[in-house]
């Protein structure tokens, strides 16, 4: 009896992992089917009729909030939990606004009502009445009472380098760029500024202002009714230059990661010198042609690359050809604030002589690092 109970016990002993085996093969299908069910459920989910935007992810996460503006490929939503987001559209598989929104669409007139966006359409709701179009049509949304403060965007940045010892420096400088958006049109500003004092001399001292304002005419083609720059540097011999133009631009590209445009325009260049030769007129006044490109890329999550240029005709006293070139790499780095490191060229073909004959070198070069801020 012992012996078959001895016998019982080691054959129990080698049973019990087949056992637990084949337990678990019989339990992993139940386990998947649940896990099925569960994805299918989450799927199926569909937001309440509250007074909420829902906005779904295409990892199938749902976001509620308020949808402040759709441009350029993004839309900028308040969270109900995470507060104002940036989300490209093409994380976006589904977006159902609560408030009548304003929407275009190619090149038509804004159409005001709920906006219902699929993977693959776009249904606006007015009165009861759907529209239907295709998801690529889809230009911008923005709220039809929109308040004038959510259309403006931009952002500063600031370098200062102060150095005190064997030689006392004082460097600064300041970039700005500031845009309106609406469904129809847009308005840029940029500004550029740097002052150095090196030894209590000062050695630069230069400002400029460009201001545009288009018309979105379709949806790769605007018109640039008026565009303007201001400029002066008393180490180039300019007091004062104010340049007025319109022209045309085209959309090269524009998607959610880069956008690449060209604009020319015709205008007049007005011109003051600090100095000139004995008998010489310091004001000018000149036909002026410009073109400008303006590039921009998301290189990463967390690094964007801006690469604009300017250049200008005008005739002999004015400088006979006047650029300008920015390039700039910027980094996140925590909210929204940047590291920006900027490289800024600028050329006058040919100076205007100062009064003592010395004549301002051609080129102007500076490199900016500092801190930006996002708005």
């Amino acid at each position: 009896m012992q012996a078959n109970h001895r016998l019982s016990d080691r054959t129990n002993r080698l049973l019990r992992p087949f056992l637990a085996i084949l337990v678990a093969m019989a339990l992993v299908p139940q386990v998947f089917a649940a896990s099925e069910i569960e994805g299918s459920s989450w799927e199926a989910f569909a937001p309440p009729a509250d007074e909420f935007d829902w906005i779904q992810l295409t990892s199938n996460e749902w976001l509620k909030g308020d949808i402040k503006i759709f441009f350029e490929h993004q839309l900028e939503f308040d969270s109900d939990h995470f507060g104002v987001v940036k989300i490209d559209l093409d994380d976006i598989k589904r977006l159902r606004s609560y408030r009548y929104q304003a929407i275009r669409i190619d090149d038509d007139d804004p159409i005001v009502g709920r906006v219902d966006l699929t993977e693959t359409q776009v249904i606006v709701t007015v009165d009861q009445q759907k529209q239907v179009f295709d998801r690529s049509r889809m230009v911008a949304i923005t709220d039809p009472v929109e308040r004038e403060i959510d259309k403006w965007s931009g952002d500063v940045t600031l370098g200062v380098n102060i150095r005190s010892g064997n030689t006392d420096l004082v460097e600064s400088s300041l970039l700005a760029h500031a845009e309106r958006r609406t469904l129809t049109s847009r308005i840029t500003l940029d500004y550029i500024g740097n002052i150095n004092e090196t030894e209590r001399v000062e050695v630069a001292n230069n400002h400029r202002f460009n201001g545009s304002y288009d018309l979105l005419s379709t949806r790769s083609f605007f018109w640039r009714p008026l565009s303007g720059q201001y400029y002066r540097d008393k180490f180039q011999n300019i007091d004062h230059q104010a340049t007025i133009e319109t022209g045309l631009g085209f959309n090269a590209i524009d998607n959610a990661r880069t956008e690449l445009l060209f604009a020319g325009g015709i205008g007049v260049n007005f011109l003051r010198n600090n100095s000139v030769a004995a008998g010489k007129d310091d004001t000018n006044q000149s036909p002026a042609v410009s073109f400008t490109m303006d590039f921009e890329t998301e290189l990463t999550s967390w690094m964007d690359y801006v690469f604009a240029f300017q250049g200008r005709v005008v005739d002999e006293q004015s400088g006979t050809y006047q650029q300008h070139l920015l390039t700039t790499l910027s980094t996140d780095l925590i909210g929204n604030f940047d590291l920006d490191v900027s490289f800024v060229w600028d050329r006058i073909q040919d100076p205007q002589p100062r009064a003592d004959g010395s004549i301002p070198e051609q080129d102007d070069y500076r490199l900016i690092i500092g801190l930006g801020y996002e708005f």
